[in-house]
C-alpha cells in the first residue's frame, strides 16, 4: 500500500484527475479503497451494477466486450490510468468487463464516496465532476467524428432547397429584454430547483424576449452560453443536405447547448423562437465557471446535473451511432447498387432504444441513405443539446418555407410518425 503522498503523485498524473492541485489530490487520496487482483481475476463483469472508477495503483488491466462467440479485447489500462469514470458520475450496467492481466492493485472511488465529498468538501467534489467532464468531453468528440464520418459518406436527402443557414441569418436576432422580471416555474431541468435556488439562476442568467421566428442562434457559430427555456417554446433547427428539419420543440424548463458550459466549440444546430414567441435564460461559460469557483451550491448541482445528462446521451448516441455504422455490414445495400441483395442471416433483436431508429431507418434502395444521413446529423446535434434524446427521433419534421409538401416530401415525412 503507498503512502497517501505516493498516491496524491499518482492521482495528479491520472488523467481524470490532472487538473486537481497537489493539495487536491493529497485531499483525495485518503478517499479511495484498495482492492488487490490476481492474475486473471475480474474487476467487474459487463453488465455488472456500475458505481464507481478505479485507478491502476499496480499491474496492468485488459477491457473486453463481449460477442456473439467470444471476448475481444478492446483497450488496456496500465499504472496512472483509469477505468469507469462515467459510472461513479451516474451509475449505470458495466458496458465491457475488465481484468487483470497479471496481479494488479487499484484504487476505487465510489459514488457513495463521492455522495460525502459533495456534502462536506463540495469544492473537491466539483472539481472530480470537472474532470469527468473532460473525460466526457473528450469521448464526444470521438462520437462526433464517426458521425462526420456517417454524414459526409452518404447521400444527402434529395428533395426541393428549402431555408438555408444564409436564409435564417436574415432572422438571427439579439432579443430584447423583458418588460418584467422573470418568473422561473418549477418545470423541466428546474423541477427539482427550490423557489430560493430558482431566484438565484435568474439573477446568473441573461433573460430576453424572442419573437415568433426569431433566431436565438446560428448553426456553426461559436457557442459561449446555454439555454434555459423560460417562456413560449423553442425549436432546434438543423441543414442536412440543404433541407431545413426541425429535429425538435423544447417547451418550457428546457436546458440547450449544455456542452458549451463544458468548452468552447461550434453550435450544432439553429435555435428559433417557435409560434408563440420565446423567452429564455443565457448563462455563459464564464459565468458558469465563476459560480464555481465561488463553491455555489446551486453551480456544483448544474455541473452534476450537465454532466450526467451528457453522459446519459452519449451513451445512447454511442449505441445509436454502433447500428447506423454497422448496416452496411448487416446487408444494406450502398446507394446505385442493383444487384442481387446478399441474405445477411437472422438479426437479433436490438433492444427498445435500437428498434426505434431500425424502424425509421430500415427502408428500400434509395430512401435508406437519406433517412440514415438524418439520423447521424441528429445525433450529432443530440451532443449538444441534451434535451434531445436519440429516442425522439420519429419526431423530427422538414421546415417548409410555402406550407406545401411536394409527394416525395410527404412519403419521407410518414417516416418519422409514430
Amino acid at each position: 500500500m503507498g503512502s497517501r503522498e505516493a498516491r496524491a503523485a499518482l492521482l495528479k498524473k491520472t488523467p481524470v484527475f490532472g487538473g486537481l492541485t497537489e493539495e487536491e489530490c493529497t485531499m483525495l487520496a485518503p478517499v479511495f479503497k484498495t482492492r488487490s487482483l490476481q492474475k486473471g481475476e475480474v474487476l467487474f463483469h459487463q453488465g455488472d451494477p456500475g458505481d464507481y472508477l478505479a485507478v491502476v495503483e499496480d499491474g496492468r488491466l485488459v477491457i473486453e466486450v463481449m460477442g456473439e462467440k467470444k471476448a475481444t479485447v478492446v483497450s488496456r489500462r496500465r499504472v496512472g490510468e483509469s477505468v469507469g469514470e462515467m459510472s461513479s458520475i451516474d451509475p449505470a450496467p458495466r458496458s465491457a468487463t475488465v481484468r487483470a492481466v497479471d496481479k494488479a492493485v487499484v484504487l476505487v472511488l465510489s459514488r457513495t464516496m463521492l455522495d460525502s465529498l459533495k456534502e462536506n468538501a463540495p469544492g473537491l467534489f466539483s472539481r472530480v465532476v470537472q474532470g469527468v467532464a473532460h473525460q466526457l468531453a473528450g469521448r464526444l468528440d470521438e462520437t462526433n467524428e464517426l458521425l462526420s464520418g456517417m454524414l459526409q459518406a452518404k447521400r444527402a436527402p434529395t428533395g426541393p432547397r428549402q431555408p438555408s443557414l444564409k436564409a435564417m441569418q436574415e432572422a438571427r436576432d439579439r432579443g430584447r429584454e423583458p418588460a418584467k422580471e422573470v418568473e422561473l416555474k418549477p418545470a423541466g431541468v428546474l423541477q427539482g430547483l427550490s423557489a430560493a435556488d430558482r431566484a438565484l439562476l435568474s439573477t446568473a442568467t441573461v433573460a430576453r424576449e424572442f419573437d415568433s421566428g426569431s433566431v436565438i442562434c446560428l448553426e456553426g457559430e461559436a457557442a459561449r452560453a446555454a439555454y434555459i427555456v423560460a417562456g413560449g417554446e423553442v425549436d432546434v433547427l438543423r441543414v442536412v443536405g440543404g433541407r431545413t428539419y426541425r429535429l425538435a420543440t423544447i417547451s418550457e424548463g428546457g436546458f440547450l447547448g449544455q456542452l458549451a458550459l463544458l468548452r468552447e466549440q461550434r453550435r450544432s444546430a439553429t435555435l428559433r423562437a417557435g409560434s408563440g414567441g420565446a423567452t429564455v435564460l443565457g448563462l455563459s461559460r464564464k459565468r458558469f465557471g465563476r459560480l464555481l469557483e465561488a463553491q455555489s451550491r446551486l453551480a456544483i448541482d448544474f455541473q452534476e446535473m450537465v454532466t450526467v445528462a451528457g453522459i446519459r446521451q452519449l451513451r445512447q448516441a454511442n449505441e445509436l451511432t454502433a447500428y447506423l455504422g454497422g448496416r452496411e455490414a448487416k446487408g444494406v445495400r450502398p446507394h446505385g447498387d442493383r444487384g442481387p441483395r446478399k441474405d445477411p442471416g437472422p438479426r437479433k433483436d436490438p433492444g427498445p432504444v435500437r428498434r426505434r431508429v431500425q424502424k425509421m431507418v430500415d427502408a428500400e434502395l434509395d430512401e435508406v441513405k437519406d433517412v440514415e444521413s438524418l439520423a447521424a446529423a441528429y445525433l450529432e446535434t443530440s451532443l449538444q443539446n441534451w434535451d434531445l434524446t436519440p429516442s425522439e427521433l420519429n419526431n423530427i419534421r422538414v421546415v417548409h418555407s410555402d406550407g406545401e409538401m411536394s409527394a416525395a416530401e410527404k412519403k419521407m415525412r410518414q417516416k418519422f410518425k409514430k
